[in-house]
């Protein structure tokens, strides 16, 4: 029988311990229009508070879990499929029974190396590195799903117990106030933790450890987390990555706390403001555009969650989070190196990609995702769908992407590739900065990856603190790129803001069969009182030599500069060049013009909170006026190759300075290959060009060489 609110509330106000006036505030949040509340509803009306909880309690162990898909006859399967993420699962699980915690999730956006130890209560606003982030990882509780887990594999009451009195320390000990909104009750933790409390609540909640009285807890946390959540939606939060992890937390609870008033409010407003971040922050070629493909996959997490609540719970979402959540897989693919790894970009980890787009090829059935994913559900993602979707991902059929090399045209990078196999051929060029807090001071920036291993890096990111550690892993020296005078492209003033911003212009690419291309110039270096235009031209010659035109244009004095990172210290400056001096497959650096070389000590940091010792190599030379550096890229050991700068003349039969024109020739096996740059167009009457006996005309031009013919590629007219 219904009761009105009135006669609800006047039963409610019979009730006179503490413990039942949190539950009348409770009882006040649920829809009891809901039928499945009729029960609750009664005992409340009959003064019997305990038995309306234990009623509420059975609902919400009996209701369909939103992420859990697996269960106790699963157990013997997982075991035996999974034995060393098991093996880790437990492991953690112990840790966090001693509040010992170490962050090493593959996605965990702050990673740590150095574990710590709490001797007695958890202190949720400790920072006992020094860095606020570990503050916040700690806040994310990512941790108590290996609790769940735990429980779930091995039945042992104690994990359910810690994860219960765990979240009661934290609720009791973190009210929701404005001094603790930098810490325990940042946005984008109150965000991320309430997927990380659903989750693990669905593991343990037929535990004898899940009371009435941590229901009630539990569940006035969450929809405290979801007005807060919901009470702002600020500029920032809109074109944010934060926004984004914000609101797929409330459209978690939207879809958990179904049994509340405000639950389809929560769920609108959710979608509504999810819309508005997808449309606002992905780029037309599926790029996030911070411009951090870390960042760009968490966002990626969040929508592919969001997608996969709203399959499903039959909920049709706008046409733009299915799309754009889909686009950003194929960004994913797009950038993905050949040993399935996102490429270190901007603040970015060197993370493995295969269990997120194993996620995105079952939601969309999609054959290409299948290709860069798993063969079959990974662990994570095996919970999350169960045997029976296990199966039918099984049954997805593996087709490899129609294209190789790709140009993200939004974003500014260019990703070239000899095939999809493990052992292709890599190379990404960063030709546009879009300037964020997460973006590095990295405009032409290149890597190179090949025969399983990285041989130009990114130095990586390794801490968020505003200190050395952070100016020198954002700084152009720790990229694979280009400076002036020791000055900075891009001019640092804290962990997040820069000062003055690098910009690109001229961004030009061409993608063939046999070679890709890439050029723009970097306006850093007008800003000094004698300017500098900076420009980079990469040729790749598919499948493993580069060619590199790097010109300085000015009219002064300065010292001019090309950086080479490596991952470690496996290289050496041999016959004036560099070549890395591993067992094989060495990677040779060969300047065609002369430059000094300098091989100094350095840094690079595959993922945050860790730095491994490296090398970086500086090409230098100190002139007045334009100057150019010409370098050729190859593995000698695979590729015979020889070199030589050739003359370029007008059609005068006048030679012509290196100022407007330079060319080189690389014999490779039996074909001759000669790369013109014109650096300095001249007049339109005067555009044709004598190399090697041959007239051509353009900008850049490859002249291909065999003994059966010539071919000539204008690459840009």
């Amino acid at each position: 029988m219904k009761i009105n609110s009135f006669l609800l509330l006047l039963a409610m106000s019979v009730c006179h311990i503490s413990a039942q006036n949190k539950n009348e505030t409770l009882y006040s949040k649920l829809d009891f229009k809901q039928t499945k509340l009729n029960a609750v509803e009664k005992l409340i009306l009959n003064n019997k508070e305990p038995q309306a909880l234990q009623r509420l309690l059975d609902l919400y162990r009996e209701k369909d879990n939103l992420y859990l898909q697996v269960d106790k006859k699963d157990v013997a399967f997982i075991k035996n499929k999974y034995p060393e993420d098991v093996e880790t699962t437990i492991e953690v699980a112990n840790q966090i029974l001693d509040k010992f915690f170490l962050f090493r999730y593959d996605w965990d956006m702050e990673k740590t190396n150095i574990p710590h130890q709490f001797e007695g209560e958890i202190d949720w606003t400790a920072i006992p590195n020094g860095d606020e982030e570990w503050c916040y990882m700690l806040n994310r509780h990512r941790f108590w799903i290996d609790l769940g887990k735990a429980y779930l594999l091995t039945e042992d009451e104690k994990y359910a117990k810690e994860f219960v009195e765990q979240a009661t320390h934290w609720i009791d000990n973190n009210p929701l106030k404005d001094s603790l909104k930098r810490l325990s009750w940042r946005r984008i933790e109150a965000g991320i933790r309430c997927e990380n409390w659903i989750k693990s609540f669905e593991y343990i909640k037929n535990s004898k450890h899940v009371t009435p009285a941590f229901l009630s807890k539990f569940l006035n946390s969450l929809e405290e987390h979801a007005n807060y959540l919901n009470s702002d939606f600020s500029n920032f939060s809109q074109t944010s990555n934060w926004g984004v992890l914000e609101l797929q937390g409330l459209f978690n609870v939207s879809l958990f706390l179904t049994e509340f008033k405000s639950a389809k409010k929560w769920q609108k407003d959710a979608i509504d403001k999810l819309t508005t971040c997808i449309n606002l922050q992905i780029l037309p070629d599926g790029t996030q555009w911070e411009q951090s493909p870390m960042y760009h996959n968490e966002v990626f997490h969040c929508y592919m969650n969001v997608n996969l609540l709203a399959q499903q719970k039959n909920i049709q979402l706008p046409k733009a989070i299915v799309q754009k959540t889909k686009d950003m897989a194929y960004a994913n693919v797009k950038w993905q190196k050949p040993n399935f790894h996102q490429p270190l970009l901007g603040d970015s980890d060197d993370t493995d990609m295969r269990g997120i787009l194993t996620l995105a090829a079952y939601l969309y059935s999609d054959s290409v995702l299948k290709s860069r994913g798993f063969k079959e559900l990974d662990y994570e993602t095996f919970f999350l769908l169960g045997s029976e979707k296990a199966n039918q991902y099984k049954n997805i059929k593996s087709v490899a992407p129609d294209f190789s090399t790709t140009f993200q045209q939004s974003s500014g990078d260019l990703y070239m590739r000899t095939s999809w196999e493990q052992d292709a051929t890599y190379a990404s060029f960063h030709l546009k900065k879009l300037g964020c807090g997460h973006g590095h001071d990295n405009l032409l920036h290149f890597t190179i990856f090949a025969n399983h291993t990285d041989y130009l890096v990114d130095g990586g990111r390794f801490s968020y603190v505003d200190n050395n550690w952070r100016e020198f892993f954002k700084s152009n020296k720790s990229h694979n790129t280009l400076g002036v005078d020791d000055l900075p492209n891009t001019i640092y003033k804290d962990s997040w803001i820069n000062s003055y911003e690098a910009r690109s212009q001229g961004i030009y690419t061409k993608i063939t069969d046999d070679f890709d291309y890439g050029e723009a110039e970097n306006t850093a270096y007008k800003r000094l009182d004698n300017p500098v235009s900076l420009k980079r031209r990469l040729l790749f010659l598919k499948p493993n030599v580069w060619l590199v035109f790097d010109s300085f244009s000015t009219s002064g004095e300065h010292k001019f500069s090309q950086y080479f990172n490596f991952p470690n210290k496996e290289v050496e400056v041999i016959n004036d060049g560099l070549t890395t001096t591993y067992a094989k497959n060495n990677l040779r650096i060969q300047p065609i013009k002369k430059v000094e070389i300098a091989l100094e000590d350095s840094w690079w940091s595959p993922e945050y909170n860790l730095k491994e010792e490296s090398k970086r190599a500086e090409l230098f030379k100190k002139a007045k006026g334009f100057t150019s550096f010409i370098s050729v890229l190859y593995f000698p050991e695979e590729t015979t190759l020889s070199y030589k700068k050739v003359p370029v003349y007008n059609r005068n039969n006048i030679l012509l300075s290196d100022e407007v024109v330079e060319a080189v020739t690389l014999t490779i096996s039996e074909k001759e290959y000669t790369f013109v740059v014109v650096h300095n167009s001249p007049a339109p009457a005067s555009h044709f060009f004598k190399v090697q006996n041959q007239f051509v005309s353009g900008e850049v031009i490859l002249i291909e060489k065999s003994k059966k013919d010539t071919r000539i590629h204008v690459i840009k007219e």
